[in-house]
């Protein structure tokens, strides 16, 4: 059991390290974007993984945020008095419950299941059939190609799924008081609370979580794409190990962060 804990162990540093060091291709590869030809390149892919990993996966936030918002406003129900200062308790509730720790999570396995398995998918099947020397071949850089774009679109597209999340939960929590709450709040009353309980260290702590997370997420998922050897299997293999790690290195960051900050 031991030596099966620090084989993982180990597994997991080298992952980090290959982490790193793309992080460091990436900021690297980053003046090639002072070149129009390249820069137009770039902008065209980014806007293409900026559409798949955020704007796609408005659907399902949506269903998870109105589901979500009906589940935590009964549970409110269920433990805070229904008077006029419900409004104030239950904001509290909500920042708590779905804007520190909910939310962020949600938002990170939506990204982990759409969109980072088929970016490792992509980059493992073009690594099984040596695309890349195809690429090099022709004088293109792989970097640009399939790095900077994920490495810029996936923490802007979380950022986007956590103020989506949050703003659908807002929108259809107020819905619930209008259907059960007696004593006529309004909605901007209802905003006015929450935002009292919105503090600059928060918004802070969500964006760390949505830019440093989707910044791992996708680094995490080209690194497990790049690995894929010989064999056909190995591109099941890197999604399977790739979203293992994603999941447990976001959940350790939200918990981490939050423990750190609020506790």
């Amino acid at each position: 059991m031991l030596s099966s804990l620090g084989l993982r162990t180990r597994r997991y540093a080298n992952v980090l390290v290959g982490i790193t060091g793309l992080l460091g291709l990436a900021i690297n590869t980053c003046p090639q974007l002072l070149k129009p030809q390249r820069r137009r390149i770039f902008w065209l892919l980014f806007k293409r993984q900026l559409y798949n990993s955020g704007l796609r996966a408005a659907s399902i936030n949506t269903i998870i945020a109105v589901l979500l918002g009906v589940f935590v406003m009964s549970k409110a129900y269920s433990v805070i008095p229904n008077n006029m200062q419900f409004i104030d308790y239950y904001a509290q509730f909500f920042n708590i419950v779905v804007n520190r720790e909910i939310g962020p999570l949600i938002s990170g396995i939506i990204l982990i299941a759409r969109s980072a398995s088929a970016v490792t998918a992509e980059v493992g099947q073009m690594q099984l059939y040596r695309q890349f020397d195809a690429l090099s071949a022709v004088n293109m850089s792989p970097a640009l190609v399939f790095l900077l774009p994920v490495f810029f679109a996936f923490p802007l597209s979380l950022l986007l799924m956590f103020f989506y999340f949050n703003l659908i939960c807002v929108f259809t929590s107020y819905a619930v008081i209008e259907l059960y709450h007696e004593g006529g709040i309004t909605l901007m009353a209802f905003i006015r609370a929450l935002l009292e309980q919105l503090t600059f260290t928060e918004v802070l702590v969500s964006m760390t979580k949505a830019l440093v997370g989707g910044c791992l997420i996708g680094l995490a998922s080209l690194f497990f794409g790049y690995n894929v050897q010989d064999r056909f299997t190995d591109v099941s293999r890197a999604i399977s190990n790739s979203n293992t790690f994603q999941l447990f290195a976001f959940f350790v960051l939200n918990v981490g962060l939050s423990y750190l900050v609020y506790l």
